[in-house]
């Protein structure tokens, strides 16, 4: 991940943490908070074995999806 991207997505999990972490369980908000460790680890340059970006990336989207679900109930929208 470019250095400047890497900043604005921990940045943003990080803000979607603060604002919703009452509303998330603790599933949840474990695997975000590993996530935001693994990149933050990566752009400190001190993440010494090589995670794979496209899984990482992964669990971002993931879990920004679990916080979407959880403060919009858009399931309750599209019945």
């Amino acid at each position: 991940m470019k250095y400047e991207a890497l900043k604005n997505t921990i940045a943003t999990l990080q803000k979607l943490r603060d604002a919703h972490y009452s509303q998330l369980d603790a599933g949840a908000l474990a695997e975000l908070d590993d996530v935001l460790q693994q990149l933050r680890s990566m752009l400190e340059g001190s993440e010494r074995r090589e995670l794979e970006r496209g899984e990482l990336v992964f669990r971002a989207l993931r879990i920004t999806d679990i916080v979407i679900r959880a403060v919009s109930n858009l399931t309750d929208w599209m019945k």
